[in-house]
C-alpha cells in the first residue's frame, strides 16, 4: 500500500546517477497503485555504531591472528583489528544502546510503510584492483567500510533485505535496488520485489558479453 524510497537513508553520498536509477525504479511501483514517498528511519547512529561493533567482534575473533600472523594481514584488517583493542567499556555499551535504537525506529517506521528502497551500493560497479570505495559525489571516506553504510544501517536494524537488479547506468554498468522490509517479515520482503520484479523486467539482462566456452 505503501513505500519508502531513500537514495541514502540519510548518512551517506550517493553517486548521482545510482540515485537517478533507483528513483525511478522505485516509483515504478505507482503503477499498481501503490504510494511511493521519501522517507527512511533515524540512522543518524549507524556509523558509530557499527565502527564499534566491527571492531569488537574484529577484536575478539582475529586478536590471535593479529599476534601471530601480522605479516599475512593486509592493512584494513590490521586497522580493524586494533581498533577493536583499543574500545572501553562504555564505548561498547553505548553501540549496543544505540542498535537497540535504531531497531526500535525502524519497527515503528514500518509501522507506516510496507517496504524501505534503497540503493544497494553508492556507486556503479568500480575496478577490481580497487579494495575499496574511498570518495563518493566528493566526500572521503573516513575508513575502508564507511563507504557501505547504506547496507550496514539495515543489517544494525535487524531487517531483511535483498538486492533487486533494477537498471542500468549509461555505460551499462549495472545497478541494484535494496529492498527493506520490517524485522522478521521476510515473506513480505519477498513477495513485494517479486511484484517489483515483474514490473522492471530486468532480471534476465546482463551487461556482460558472456566469454565463450574453453
Amino acid at each position: 500500500v505503501r513505500v519508502a524510497y531513500s537514495p541514502d537513508l540519510g548518512i551517506t553520498p550517493v553517486d548521482p546517477e545510482v540515485a537517478a536509477v533507483t528513483r525511478k525504479a522505485a516509483q515504478r511501483f505507482t503503477e499498481l497503485g501503490v504510494i511511493v514517498e521519501e522517507a527512511h528511519p533515524d540512522f543518524s547512529e549507524a556509523h558509530e555504531c557499527f565502527h564499534v561493533l566491527r571492531a569488537l567482534d574484529f577484536a575478539m575473533s582475529k586478536a590471535e591472528l593479529l599476534r601471530t600472523k601480522r605479516d599475512l594481514l593486509k592493512p584494513e584488517v590490521i586497522w580493524n583489528i586494533e581498533e577493536g583493542l583499543k574500545l572501553t567499556v562504555a564505548q561498547i555499551a553505548r553501540a549496543e544502546a544505540q542498535r537497540v535504537a535504531i531497531t526500535a525506529r525502524a519497527v515503528r517506521f514500518f509501522e507506516t510503510y510496507d517496504l524501505l528502497l534503497a540503493p544497494a551500493t553508492i556507486v556503479p560497479p568500480f575496478p577490481v584492483e580497487n579494495r575499496y570505495v574511498a570518495e563518493c559525489a566528493g566526500h572521503k571516506f573516513d575508513n575502508y567500510v564507511q563507504w557501505l553504510g547504506i547496507v550496514y544501517a539495515i543489517t544494525l536494524a535487524c531487517c531483511p533485505a535483498l538486492s533487486l537488479p533494477c537498471g542500468f547506468t549509461a555505460s551499462g554498468l549495472p545497478v541494484g535496488l535494496q529492498v527493506i522490509a520490517a524485522p522478521r517479515a521476510d515473506a513480505q520482503l519477498l513477495a513485494g520485489a517479486k511484484v517489483l520484479e515483474d514490473i522492471l523486467g530486468v532480471a534476465a539482462s546482463t551487461p556482460i558479453d558472456p566469454r565463450a566456452p574453453k
